[in-house]
């Protein structure tokens, strides 16, 4: 299990992209239309993990999906962080989570966990890649994800991810739950 991404959602998805590259240094990595979810997305690779930057792209679409939902409600900012595990099943089978597949261009994923982290943006959700599909995150110069720092219960997060290994998080005191900032091996910090 590690820290595979983290979402920054925004009500502009290109002036934000643009923004947040200019001011990290981070190289695109393309992106495009979540099939079914009326959201699209660009992604940063930070070399061990990635910035993904996503916004509604089709509102009646968006309000019939979880993710879309909470896109389009969303404030401009970090959101929710993800996870990659080799069985996403064992994870939805252990609480009882729905498994979605997620697609863009081709390129899919099964997660779990979503509707949860969405009502409660401090928890991950869970993805596993299709066999053969390559890891957006692994390019780079960044220095991957070493940490992201949460407001929320930690009992509850570990958990919710099993209780096995240790992800680099950090908590932060305040009243609103969620992810707060996210840093980076090269030394920059996300917020």
């Amino acid at each position: 299990m590690r820290i595979d991404h983290v979402v920054w959602a925004t009500g502009d998805l290109d002036a934000t992209a643009d923004r947040l590259a200019c001011e990290h240094g981070l190289p695109d990595g393309g992106g495009g239309r979540h099939v079914g979810i009326g959201t699209h997305n660009r992604v940063f690779g930070l070399g061990g993990g990635y910035l993904e930057v996503i916004a509604v792209a089709d509102r009646e679409e968006a309000a019939a999906s979880a993710l879309g939902r909470a896109i389009a409600r969303a404030p401009d900012g970090l959101l929710t962080w993800t996870v990659a595990v080799e069985d996403v099943l064992d994870h939805a089978d252990r609480l009882g989570l729905e498994v979605t597949t997620v697609e863009r261009d081709g390129l899919t994923a099964r997660v779990a966990g979503l509707a949860e982290a969405m009502a409660e943006p401090w928890l991950p959700f869970f993805i596993q890649r299709d066999a053969g599909i390559a890891d957006p995150g692994a390019t780079g110069d960044a220095g991957g994800i070493a940490w992201v720092e949460l407001v929320g219960d930690p009992d509850r997060l570990h958990a919710w991810l099993g209780g096995g290994e240790e992800l680099p998080v950090r908590y932060a005191a305040g009243e609103t739950l969620g992810l707060r900032a996210v840093g980076l091996g090269s030394g920059a910090v996300i917020r």
